[in-house]
């Protein structure tokens, strides 16, 4: 009987020491739990208010920024810098002869009837029916921008850090304020020449509308056949054409060019003597 109840009171404190002991466990486990939790929201906190302090900093210096015309954001580089502009020069008319200075507007003049596709362009000098001009409607329009001389698209436009401060730069496209040619008084002549390359047609399209349209010319434009040898040959086939924007119109749907193209053929008292004659 006595060793029965000792075996009952070995085993009852084996049990109350495994309880004891998962007890201690899930005490430690929930103090572990609850003191890294405390942690993390601590440092999520320190997190989001760093992030808030920048993201303030941020927004006073692009509002500093502003108010010097500089980007709101980016990083400011002191080792990569540019100091000087070198703008590649031009050849200036208006330095060798007399310039019209005629103020640059957009005239707008509108299409009567649709265009004539090449083929019948390749057929005619003229739109042949005489009335290539009627309905024609235009209103002056001032450009949105214009473009200064100075305004220049840089050249050097990989920088490395301490490398040379200087750099090329080109000249911008676009309209200027004023003209060197008064419209009015001006005569065009279009060639392609050598080999053919994509979109020729939409640059004779471009050029020819823009100048009868945009700039109402008073002259004519002239398509040049067969390359340079266009100016100058009798040739029945290679007679010059008058390019009107009903031609134009469609020519940009057709490969190659329309004016035909060559090698050689360059002779320049033979070509000057054609622009002389066209003078207007």
């Amino acid at each position: 009987m006595t060793s029965s109840v000792s075996v009952k009171d070995q085993n009852l404190t084996v049990l109350l020491g495994a309880v004891a002991a998962v007890t201690a466990a899930t005490a430690a486990t929930i103090t572990y739990l609850w003191t890294k939790k405390r942690e993390d929201d601590r440092h999520n906190a320190h997190i989001y208010r760093e992030y808030e302090r920048e993201k303030m900093i941020k927004a006073k210096t692009a509002q500093a920024r502003l108010q010097h015309a500089e980007p709101p954001s980016g990083t400011l580089l002191k080792d990569v810098t540019i100091d000087k502009i070198f703008l590649w020069e031009l050849e200036d008319l208006s330095k060798k002869y007399p310039s019209a200075l005629i103020e640059n507007v957009m005239h707008n003049k509108s299409l009567g009837a649709r265009g004539i596709r090449s083929p019948v362009l390749r057929q005619k000098s003229s739109v042949g029916d005489g009335d290539s001009q009627k309905g024609h409607l235009s209103h002056d329009t001032p450009y949105n921008k214009l473009i200064s001389n100075h305004e220049c698209i840089i050249g050097d436009v990989i920088r490395k850090p301490n490398m040379h401060t200087h750099t090329v730069a080109y000249v911008r496209a676009g309209p200027r304020r004023l003209l060197h040619f008064d419209p009015k008084h001006v005569n065009a002549a279009i060639v392609t020449c050598g080999g053919l390359c994509p979109g020729l047609n939409n640059v004779i399209r471009e050029i020819t509308k823009t100048l009868h349209q945009l700039y109402a010319i008073g002259g004519e434009v002239y398509g040049i056949q067969g390359g340079y040898r266009g100016f100058w040959d009798p040739a029945p086939y290679l007679q010059p054409l008058l390019l009107t924007p009903e031609m134009v119109d469609n020519i940009h749907h057709e490969g190659g060019t329309v004016l035909g193209s060559s090698r050689g053929g360059f002779d320049l008292d033979k070509i000057l003597d054609f622009l002389q004659k066209k003078e207007n």
